[in-house]
């Protein structure tokens, strides 16, 4: 298996936030209408514009905040911060010269994606080599994946890796996004971690070394067969989700 997967930077799906939108918010067009559904051009500082519904000099509603070419938020604000449901969206490169197009679509509150949502990320090599595109769908709160499904194709071997969590259950697979249900029941995934409260189960494709080991990785793959019906919804989510994340 390549290191990839080794390579915490390149598989989270990191999201550059902005905190408190206004500071210093200089008015460039009077409201025509009512203040609570006038819209307005915003200069809110540096670079950073907003249009859109203004409420005391603030945004306020429905608007558009534009920190840079690549990097704009659309949807609602209450009292100058992204709270509601919105669209955000940033393009960057990183130390590496990899491009990063980061999208979230969900629910906002206090300027952080706080709610139900759905967050991607595809990461672009400098030769135009699409290296990895993850995709993390459920609940988010300070802007991180709180519980849910997030499902990564990489340049690896194995090419996806898939994790769902909820609370103290916690599901990660790698492996192809072929056949996961039939390949759950023999046993036959490349790798396989189960963890729910004080139960975890683990195993890989490849026989252990020693017998005592080996003994081991067999009894959490009967423990896994076992629990086939619980964990079948999950892996039918992870195939629906991998055909969304082509690298192309």
């Amino acid at each position: 298996m390549q290191k990839l997967w080794q390579k915490g930077k390149s598989l989270s799906l990191p999201i550059m936030m902005s905190a408190s939108l206004i500071s210093g918010a200089v008015l460039l067009s009077m409201p025509a209408v009512s203040a609570s559904a006038a819209k307005e051009s915003l200069q809110l500082s540096g670079q950073t514009t907003y249009y859109g519904e203004v409420e005391n000099g603030q945004p306020n509603g429905r608007g558009t905040i534009k920190w840079s070419e690549n990097k704009q938020y659309s949807g609602d604000f209450v009292k100058g911060k992204r709270t509601g449901t919105g669209k955000y969206m940033n393009q960057y490169t990183d130390a590496d010269g990899q491009n990063h197009k980061v999208v979230y679509n969900g629910t906002w509150s206090n300027d952080t994606m706080s709610g139900k949502g759905t967050q991607t990320e595809q990461v672009t090599q400098s030769d135009g080599t699409i290296r990895s595109n993850g995709i993390q769908v459920g609940t988010f709160q300070n802007n991180r994946l709180q519980s849910g499904y997030q499902v990564i194709h990489a340049l690896a071997d194995p090419d996806y890796s898939f994790t769902y969590q909820n609370g103290m259950e916690v599901l990660n697979i790698l492996n192809s996004n072929q056949n996961l249900v039939q390949q759950w029941q023999s046993g036959d995934l490349f790798s396989v971690i189960y963890k729910n409260g004080s139960v975890q189960k683990e195993y890989s494709m490849f026989p252990e070394e020693t017998a005592t080991k080996e003994r081991q990785r067999k009894a959490a793959i009967k423990y896994l067969k076992g629990i086939t019906a619980k964990v079948t919804p999950h892996l039918q989510q992870f195939e629906k989700l991998s055909k969304q994340i082509p690298l192309k």
